[in-house]
């Protein structure tokens, strides 16, 4: 059985118990009794203890400081996640230490860290849309109707799951890659990394800093240039421009488009996207 406590309902409960139901079936109860959260197998958010190795997950008590690296609190979604995680990408078929680990640490940074800084006040001073604020939204009206309330919180529950099942898939695409990715960034050449295939690079690059420009191919269309961050975006002269405009300033034959701001531009030959990637 799963305590969590009663009435309003916030984000990081409810992504915690879309966790561990990814691991099967249970009882999920909404309680702030003690006398119901002694007999909980798993507590959550509610109870005033942190006990990972009792399967206690609060965070509210004086008594809890953990926190980031870079400061950001632990909330539930967060001490749940870091408790399941390894344990819920195993069993979605991800393989390798390195890889769960990666894939870990990429969920905690795209959604559980912005979630258990919400739930901790981080922005209270300057709230902006986030999956935080979608999921308090799922409140009844009135949260005294418990039967309201319940039927409210049941539908977050399956809303939180479809997200966060998203973005554990997203994940493991990342990490099944990530080994290939970088004996692929050993051999980047005048900050341009080559790739023979398709594969999920933009998070990759974000912590590769050495690697402005990406080749890599896009299947009947041909190749495609990528850019590193504004500062590495291609020259002025080719932005906005595609077909025989962009051919003219180019020199090209074989040059499709590029994008207006610079970030991005398609050519049909391996050469040409080189062309363009090493240019100033």
């Amino acid at each position: 059985m799963i305590v969590t406590h009663s009435g309003r309902f916030h984000a990081d409960e409810v992504f915690a118990i879309a966790m561990i139901l990814m691991l099967g079936e249970k009882e999920v109860v909404r309680s702030r009794d003690q006398q119901v959260i002694d007999q909980a197998e798993i507590v959550l958010d509610v109870g005033g203890e942190y006990d990972p190795q009792r399967l206690r997950f609060d965070h509210h008590q004086n008594s809890f400081t953990r926190e980031r690296s870079d400061g950001t609190p632990y909330a539930t979604a967060g001490l749940v996640w870091e408790h399941y995680g390894i344990e819920i990408l195993a069993a979605k078929g991800l393989e390798g230490d390195y890889e769960r680990q990666f894939a870990l640490n990429w969920v905690d940074q795209k959604i559980i860290k912005d979630i258990d800084a919400v739930d901790n006040g981080v922005y209270s001073e300057d709230p902006r849309p986030s999956v935080s604020m979608l999921i308090g939204m799922m409140n009844a009206s009135s949260t005294d109707d418990v039967e309201q309330q319940q039927a409210a919180f049941n539908q977050a529950i399956e809303f939180t799951s479809g997200i966060l099942n998203n973005f554990i898939k997203t994940a493991i695409k990342e990490a099944e890659v990530v080994v290939q990715l970088e004996e692929c960034a050993k051999n980047v050449d005048e900050g341009v990394l080559v790739l023979a295939e398709n594969l999920p690079f933009k998070d990759f690059i974000r912590s590769h800093p050495e690697i402005t420009r990406v080749v890599y191919p896009k299947g009947s269309e041909g190749y495609g240039v990528f850019c590193n961050g504004a500062q590495n975006h291609l020259p002025e002269r080719f932005r906005g421009l595609n077909g025989e405009d962009l051919n003219a300033v180019s020199g090209l034959t074989d040059a499709v488009f590029c994008h207006k701001s610079g970030f991005m531009s398609v050519c049909k030959s391996l050469e040409s996207a080189m062309f363009m990637a090493k240019s100033q």
